[in-house]
């Protein structure tokens, strides 16, 4: 058979010829237990295995009340980790957290204690509960910020213990709700190793979920949120979805936690979940570290086990030591332990690039003004074809008026951006130019005028969404993630790519995963097109002032913007690369049929590269028209230039 095969006909050679079920199979299990699965079912079976094999081989090593303060510690640091998404990604303040674990306590101890179902439905039903509350009281909440939101999720903390959750037909009054450990019928978890195994997969899952938020776009735009709301929403991110999205999740996370712990202790009241918890996760996570997934888990395990294995003069001493442990971290390391480990890091980081060979790039950037070329990347495949726009008008404003109380900071300015033109606004300083910017790009609402995008009225629209359309800005202080890397920064800059939805994200589904490939590929473009690959994952803050300008021009250009808006590009920038600055804005022209508009107080800057040129002086417009003859006319010298520029 073998050699009547291999001897037929051409076609029949190159046939290909089926598999054997063996090889199938195998081909199968590759495609689904990629290294990284794995590597999380080894964890999960250690961490199921590792506590009932302890238990049992040296029962004298952990008493039943040493197992369950590992218990508890183990849902405090899924509750740490739950007030962590919140506070350390999204940078929103809550200090009623513990609301959301009695939320999860008591709907787990009605479905698990009270109907007799088990706790694979009582869990679940814990976060979506918990996500609930969480919906309806961040819909009001995130209007608020700092310290009003700080006291708004106090209060909530305070009236869920006291009112809700002391209603009889909830709880029973003080005395609270039964949570058995109940896996089916009348089997349960009495032993609190075996419990510990399962407390320490649920953690594990929480860690996976985190750990798919953070590398998505999802988690970028948490973070971008907690750093500048302002510079988020340039990038297209919804901030106040985004915001939300971390209250739910937040609230979810936490009302599992508060699920079980209930079904540690055996029963769940209000009386635990007070505002001294809340404290407590607060508590863990600054000093973990904010944002900090590790830090945090250390944290949580950290506070509840070094109390149980102090002596007993230790007790009632808790509190102070944690407080201490607070106003250091606060006072010396804001970002925590974890943050004053990854400081420390990027120091010797620093060190050792500076040591290295090409150790001069802030030399030729700052000094030598050896700007690098601007990516020119193809317009991304989920685009739609660049339109076309009446009059070839990408940017017109009529009759814009923003008035701040009895300021009238923009007083019925129009203007016309023409495609593949750079415009300039120039005027001194206080001429309502950066509140312009502002108002055309969405981040001002004008009391007056109307504002036309591509040809579509985009008055009423907000930050993101314009900038979702192409309209692309910068800022005058770096509009940066700072504490992000320049590879986070360019696939933050790509978030209107990142078609997927949050479910998506959190389970990180084939298809998440494409696209993140995608974007990091065209992500890496960029950085090697501005010669930044030592750079990849170097934290912004962490370069001088010139490469972090052009990082921010490499983020504006990597969607392929229909319009890009300059605020002062050329601040802090040497006379050199704001000359060699001035060659990469007529290459954005030339070769790229870039349209720009562009607010620069270098004049000369602005004499060698605009096409056309606004004057604004007390918030009106002076003069408009050519460059070659805006300069001379008198009332522009007077009001800005001061005397006549040379012929």
């Amino acid at each position: 058979m073998t050699a009547l095969a291999t001897s037929g006909s051409g076609s029949d050679a190159n046939t290909p010829q089926p598999q054997s079920p063996r090889a199938a199979l195998q081909a199968l299990w590759n495609s689904v237990m990629t290294p990284r699965r794995a590597n999380i079912a080894l964890w999960a079976v250690l961490l199921a295995a590792l506590p009932p094999i302890t238990e049992r081989a040296m029962p004298h090593l952990f008493t039943s009340g040493k197992l369950q303060t590992l218990d508890v510690a183990a849902c405090f640091a899924v509750a740490a980790l739950a007030l962590n998404v919140l506070v350390g990604y999204a940078g929103q303040m809550s200090l009623g957290h513990a609301a959301f674990m009695g939320v999860g306590a008591f709907t787990s101890g009605l479905i698990v204690g009270r109907y007799g179902l088990s706790m694979a439905v009582g869990v679940p039903a814990a976060a979506l509960f918990g996500g609930i509350v969480a919906l309806l009281l961040g819909i009001p909440a995130l209007r608020l910020r700092g310290l009003y939101l700080a006291i708004t999720t106090i209060a909530f903390g305070v009236a869920l213990q006291l009112s809700i959750l002391r209603i009889p037909w909830i709880s029973g009054g003080n005395a609270g709700v039964v949570l058995p450990r109940r896996v089916a019928g009348n089997l349960q978890l009495i032993d609190n190793a075996d419990w510990l195994a399962v407390l320490l997969v649920v953690l594990l899952v929480v860690w996976l979920l985190d750990t798919n938020v953070m590398r998505s776009k999802v988690g970028r735009a948490f973070r971008a949120i907690r750093e500048d709301e302002g510079v988020a929403q340039s990038f297209a991110v919804n901030v106040v979805t985004y915001k939300l999205t971390a209250f739910v999740i937040s609230g979810a996370l936490a009302g599992v936690a508060g699920a079980l712990y209930g079904h540690t202790i055996g029963q769940a009241n209000s009386d635990p979940f007070s505002y001294e918890l809340s404290l407590q996760l607060i508590i863990m996570v600054v000093v973990g570290g904010l944002g900090s997934r590790s830090g945090v888990v250390a944290a949580a395990f950290f506070f509840q086990v070094f109390p149980a294995v102090m002596p007993a003069w230790f007790n009632g001493y808790q509190v102070p030591i944690g407080a201490a442990l607070l106003m250091y971290t606060v006072a010396r390391h804001p970002d925590g332990l974890a943050g004053a480990l990854r400081e420390a890091r990027e120091r010797r980081e620093m060190r050792r690039m500076r040591g290295g060979a090409g150790d001069d790039d802030d030399e030729d950037i700052e000094e030598r003004g050896r700007l690098p070329k601007l990516p020119a990347l193809p317009r991304p495949s989920t685009l739609p074809p660049r339109p076309e726009v009446a009059g070839g008008t990408v940017l017109s404003a009529r009759n814009v008026s923003v008035r701040f109380g009895g300021l009238q900071a923009v007083d019925d300015v129009s203007l016309d951006v023409p495609r593949g033109r750079i415009v300039g606004l120039i005027g001194p300083n206080g001429a309502g130019k950066t509140t312009l910017f502002n108002a055309l790009s969405g981040h001002i609402r004008p009391q007056r005028g109307e504002i036309t995008f591509m040809g579509q009225d985009v008055s009423d629209l907000a930050p993101h969404r314009r900038a979702a359309l192409g309209m692309s800005r910068s800022f005058q202080l770096i509009g940066l993630a700072k504490s992000m890397t320049v590879l986070d920064n360019m696939l933050l800059a790509q978030h209107v790519l990142g078609r997927y939805d949050i479910g998506s994200a959190l389970a990180y589904l084939p298809r998440t995963a494409r696209v993140e490939r995608e974007l990091t590929e065209r992500a890496h473009q960029a950085i090697a097109a501005l010669g930044f690959e030592r750079f990849t994952d170097t934290p912004v803050r962490s370069l001088s002032h010139g490469q972090q300008r052009i990082v921010e021009l490499g983020c504006l250009l990597v969607t392929d913007p229909e319009l890009l808006m300059l605020d002062e590009p050329s601040a802090g920038m040497s006379p050199g690369a704001a000359e060699n600055l001035a060659v990469r804005l007529r290459e954005l022209r030339d070769e790229q049929a870039r349209t720009v508009l562009l607010i620069e107080h270098n004049i000369p800057l602005v004499l060698d590269v605009c096409d056309e040129i606004y004057v604004l002086n007390s918030g009106a417009v002076l003069a408009s028209g050519p460059t070659e003859t805006i300069a001379r006319r008198p009332e522009v010298i007077g009001a800005y230039f001061g005397e006549a520029v040379p012929a």
